[in-house]
C-alpha cells in the first residue's frame, strides 16, 4: 500500500512539474520566436540623381580649388554624391564644411583620405 501510495505521489509530482515547465517553454520560445523575426524593411528607390544640378560637380571643385584642396574630386553620378581624394591631416572638417555649403545639404559619401 505504501509503495502504491508512494508511486503516485512521484508520478503526480513529476507532471505537475512537467506541466509547469511546459508553459514556461513554450512562453519563452514565444519571445524568441518573436525577436528573432526580423521586422520586414522597404525597398525605397530614390530618384535623387534625376534632381542633381549638372553644375553641382563645377561648382563643388572650384570652390575646393579656391580653399586650396586641388587633390579633391567629385563625382556627382551617384546618390549620395562620392568625393574623393587627399587632404592634408586636421583639414577634413573644412572639406566637409566646403562640401556642404555648395552642395544645398544633400548626403555626401567621403572617401576623401588624410596624408
Amino acid at each position: 500500500m505504501r509503495i502504491k501510495l508512494l508511486v503516485v505521489l512521484c508520478l503526480s509530482t513529476f507532471l505537475f512539474l512537467t506541466g509547469c515547465r511546459g508553459d514556461n517553454a513554450n512562453a519563452n520560445a514565444n519571445a524568441n520566436r518573436t525577436a528573432a523575426t526580423p521586422a520586414p524593411t522597404a525597398v525605397v528607390k530614390t530618384t535623387e540623381a534625376a534632381t542633381v544640378d549638372p553644375n553641382l560637380k563645377g561648382k563643388i571643385e572650384s570652390a575646393l580649388k579656391a580653399k586650396g584642396f586641388s587633390d579633391v574630386t567629385v563625382d556627382t553620378s551617384t546618390t549620395p554624391m562620392t568625393i574623393s581624394g587627399t587632404v592634408a591631416k586636421n583639414k577634413m572638417s573644412e572639406v566637409m564644411a566646403v562640401v556642404q555649403e555648395n552642395n544645398g545639404g544633400k548626403p555626401v559619401n567621403n572617401k576623401v583620405t588624410e596624408k
